[in-house]
Order: C-alpha cells, then sequence, then structure tokens
C-alpha cells in the first residue's frame, strides 16, 4: 500500500490508508502540497525537504531586499521599556510596552498601506513581539495574496520556521522546561497552518535602514508615550 504525505496544512503528515480516505485531507484552503509514495522511507524524506525548504526565512542584513510586486509585506515590532532590567529585575507592572505592524504593497515599499499599534502596561518585550506577529498574521488572513512577514526579532523568526513545530510535534513541551508565552505561540501556530504555502518570513537587522523597520518602531514608541 502506498503511503501519502501531505505537507502545508493541518493535516501535515504521512498517511498509509487508502487515497479514498486521504484526498479530503487534502482539500483545504490554502491548498497543501501531497504526494503518495511506494514506501514509506520515501515519503518521510519528501515531507522532510518540504520542511526544510519552507520553513526558513530570508536574512536582509543592511535592510533591503529585492520585494515581489504580487506579494504584500508586513513589517513588525514590539518592545517594552522595562525599569526593572537588572539583575534578578523583571517588568514592572508601571512599565509600558507595545506592539505595532505596518502593512506595504511589494510594488511600492515606501508608503505604508495599512498600520497599527497598541499599547499596554507591564508586558516584556517578547510578548509584544509575538503580538505584533499574531496580528501580522491575522491581517494576512484576510487577503489571498501571499504575504511576506519582516521582522528584527530572531526570537520570532526562529521560532515561527522552526521550533514551535517540534514543540507542537511533542505535545507543547520541551525538555528543558515551561515554553514561554506558550498561549501565543500555539494561536501563531494554527494561524501559519492555516496560511500555508503562501507566506515568507525575513529577518532585517533593528533600526538599521529598512524604512518599514524604522516605521514600526516609531508606532510602538508613540503608542507607549499616550499610555
Amino acid at each position: 500500500m502506498k503511503t501519502y504525505a501531505i505537507y502545508g496544512n493541518k493535516n501535515e503528515g504521512l498517511y498509509t490508508e487508502p487515497w479514498s480516505k486521504v484526498q479530503p485531507l487534502t482539500k483545504t484552503k490554502p491548498a497543501p502540497k501531497f504526494k503518495g509514495f511506494t514506501t514509506k522511507q520515501e515519503a518521510q524524506a519528501w515531507l522532510d525537504a518540504q520542511r526544510q525548504t519552507n520553513r526558513q526565512y530570508d536574512t536582509a542584513y543592511d535592510g533591503s531586499f529585492k520585494a515581489d510586486p504580487n506579494r504584500f509585506y508586513i513589517f513588525t515590532d514590539g518592545g517594552n521599556r522595562n525599569t526593572g532590567n537588572h539583575a534578578g529585575g523583571h517588568v514592572k507592572a508601571s512599565d509600558k510596552a507595545a506592539w505595532a505592524i505596518a502593512i506595504y504593497s511589494g510594488a511600492n515599499l515606501t508608503k505604508a498601506v495599512y498600520t497599527d499599534a497598541k499599547g499596554y502596561l507591564g508586558r516584556t518585550n517578547n510578548e509584544m513581539e509575538l503580538l505584533a506577529l499574531i496580528n501580522a498574521l491575522l491581517q494576512a488572513q484576510r487577503t489571498e495574496t501571499p504575504v511576506t512577514i519582516v521582522s528584527d526579532s530572531k526570537y520570532v523568526l526562529d521560532g515561527v520556521t522552526n521550533w514551535m513545530y517540534n514543540w507542537q510535534a511533542s505535545g507543547w513541551k520541551k525538555q528543558s522546561g515551561e515554553i514561554a508565552n506558550l498561549t501565543a505561540w500555539q494561536q501563531i501556530y494554527e494561524l501559519v497552518q492555516q496560511l500555508g504555502n503562501r507566506l515568507a518570513f525575513i529577518w532585517v537587522k533593528g533600526h538599521a535602514t529598512s524604512q518599514g523597520n524604522i516605521l514600526v518602531d516609531q508606532l510602538l514608541n508613540e503608542a507607549m508615550d499616550a499610555l
């Protein structure tokens, strides 16, 4: 019996059932990639190759990249003003924090077509980075156009392209202890599965020459100032 591999939706994995039972698992939006193989080893190798190819992010060290005019680019950022940031210190309830996003058409990276930001008290930098990503993914769901998320956070990008898949496969656990911001990561995982192959990621150096990255930093600071 054949082994079928599905990549790119919530049913991702290997299946040895008849095609009549596997086929309905491929009828989702976004449409996944899928293929039948004579051996389980071949199917697993194909699935691993898909994951390796698609679960990556590009790097733009100087903040510049060649934009695809047929994509949207959503810049994200999060931050806080942590007055307890010293040895043994923690975020205080009165510390300001915020997230921000800015959406650009790939045909024009000089003017944002949409922006959003929100401020909070007593929240961590990483919480804000993840809230920015969540809000970007929610915006991405509103269009069928491919979307690239642009962030200066390696925590966000390593998590969304690598770590969260290992956590999910392990029942949302990791050997070294609890997963920080678990609920946010679970929501991000579900949103990414729904968006599938039309989603990509880019890392840019923070506060460098990327106009979109500079804008979201300004927006989140304005949101903190307004608290």
